[in-house]
């Protein structure tokens, strides 16, 4: 674990312990969003669905910690976002932007869709 992160301040072993895993989980998924990014760029394709996973499971273990503590994270949770961000400009450079739900349907699309739902849900 980082020194700057553990000499922060003298925490209980338990907060200790919990830090220790949110680093680490930190550090698995740069990991994984290091290998995203070289897929992407090797025009590979890329599962994101465990890095979804990961970062709700350091979210939550975040959020637990104590706030002294977990404001030692900010400086690995802001480099885990920044990497966050490259990998987004990566994909928007591949595949282009994502298209936004009005460019995939019209009003009336949505007004239909909503009126045949209610004919089996009133």
């Amino acid at each position: 674990m980082p020194d700057d992160v553990m000499s922060a301040h003298v925490m209980p072993e338990a907060d200790r312990t919990e830090l220790e895993r949110a680093v680490g989980e930190i550090e698995k998924i740069h990991a994984v969003l290091g290998a995203a990014r070289r897929l992407t760029q090797e025009n590979r394709a890329v599962d994101l669905s465990a890095v979804d996973a990961r970062l709700g499971a350091l979210c939550a273990r975040v959020d637990s910690l104590p706030r002294a503590t977990a404001r030692t994270l900010k400086p690995a949770l802001t480099a885990l976002a920044d990497e966050l961000d490259r990998l987004g400009e990566d994909l928007a450079a591949r595949f282009g932007g994502l298209p936004s739900l009005g460019d995939l349907a019209s009003a009336g699309d949505a007004a239909d869709a909503y009126g045949s739902a209610t004919k089996h849900f009133p």
